[in-house]
């Protein structure tokens, strides 16, 4: 075997061999022409309608963090239209974003609508027209329940379905979104000023309970390709048990056309690529957007013009036993008052507004 004499200078000439054969290097970051990128909604909602501008940046490296902020378009002059000749003029309401003013201009089933973008450099980014086509109504929303609990991410959940009968004999694409508040628990304080900290997350109850708004931010679609004139079954929330008391969930089911579908099936694709060799080339997403004097030149994103069926439940959950519940929530339980330690929360005395007629749904 190898004496003490002959290992130090192989180990000696290892170090020098790994210490010289790496180094570090720096590429030159490519610029590209920046392009716009935006993303606008029209429904049948009687609500405002939203639209966000932005440039692409520069990309550093994976763990760089770039401030969004500077490429926000805070100066554009943003009008949606219709094809009656009515138009609404779209404010600037925060950086990047903006959205309609008038509550006369609501999206109509068989209208189309145009999105027009005037920016400050005098260009002009005009949409495709869109055509709101009807939607079908969701017959019900059903509820599971999931009990696994993947540790330090999530507790139970409850898993929410849209449930929705295809009209035979046309194409139809779906896409869903779904928002729900559900109850959280923090470690709040005693009642009575002067009293010492809680000494441990279920001992004190002032502060200590809220409703957490969160949203479903994943891109939810389907085509009736192989599901026409048959009943849908598609999930579309994921509400996660976290502490007692109901949730408040809203589903909504948009009509969208087979461009905008194939646009979402492209980003998904992209998106979710494995990194071999079989995942599809990258590629822009060129949406409905292009330069009124070039059309050559595309903007990415995509301006949606859609019909909307929503619906809202309240789950109740009979089923849930407080030292169980107890056992699993510790993790999740930060200390100091709910209602600030939870972003997008309401305070515990105070429900959700429009949940008035909302159906119940008991889980026992």
């Amino acid at each position: 075997m190898f004496g003490k004499s002959t290992i130090i200078p192989f180990l000696f000439f290892l170090q020098m061999f790994f210490c010289h054969c790496v180094r570090r290097i720096s590429p030159p970051i490519r610029e590209g022409t920046q392009l716009l990128v935006l993303e606008g909604l029209i429904t049948t909602d009687s609500i405002s309608y939203g639209v966000k501008l932005s440039y692409t940046g520069n990309f550093l490296n994976a763990s760089t963090r770039i401030d969004s902020n500077q490429n926000f378009i805070n100066d554009a002059r943003v009008v949606i239209k219709d094809d009656q000749g009515d138009s609404v003029l779209c404010g600037l309401i925060s950086p990047g974003t903006y959205q309609t003013n008038d509550s006369s201009f609501v999206g109509i089933a068989g209208r189309s609508y145009t999105l027009e973008i005037y920016l400050s450099n005098g260009k002009t980014y005009i949409s495709t027209p869109e055509k709101i086509n009807p939607v079908a109504p969701m017959d019900s929303i059903t509820v599971a329940y999931d009990s696994t609990v993947i540790t330090d991410i999530r507790p139970m959940q409850f898993i929410v379905s849209a449930n929705t009968r295809d009209p035979a004999g046309i194409p139809n694409y779906y896409r869903w979104t779904a928002s729900g508040y559900i109850p959280r628990k923090s470690w709040g304080f005693y009642p009575v000023f002067g009293f010492p900290p809680c000494n441990d997350a279920f001992s004190c109850t002032y502060l200590a309970e809220c409703e957490q708004l969160l949203a479903d931010n994943q891109i939810n679609i389907l085509s009736d390709q192989y599901s026409d004139g048959r009943e849908i079954i598609q999930p579309v929330f994921y509400s996660p048990i976290y502490w007692f008391g109901k949730h408040f969930i809203e589903v909504k089911q948009y009509s969208i056309n087979k461009d905008l579908y194939m646009f979402w099936q492209q980003y998904l694709q992209q998106t979710n690529r494995t990194g071999s060799i079989l995942d599809p080339l990258p590629a822009s997403l060129i949406g409905n957007i292009h330069n009124a004097a070039d059309s050559s030149d595309f903007a990415l994103g995509y301006f949606e013009a859609s019909a909307v069926f929503s619906k809202k439940i309240i789950i109740v959950p009979f089923f849930l036993q407080e030292y169980y519940l107890e056992s699993i929530e510790g993790e999740y339980t930060p200390k100091g008052d709910c209602n600030l330690v939870f972003p997008n929360s309401l305070a515990d005395d105070a429900s959700p507004q429009g949940w008035d007629n909302a159906e119940e749904i008991d889980i026992h």
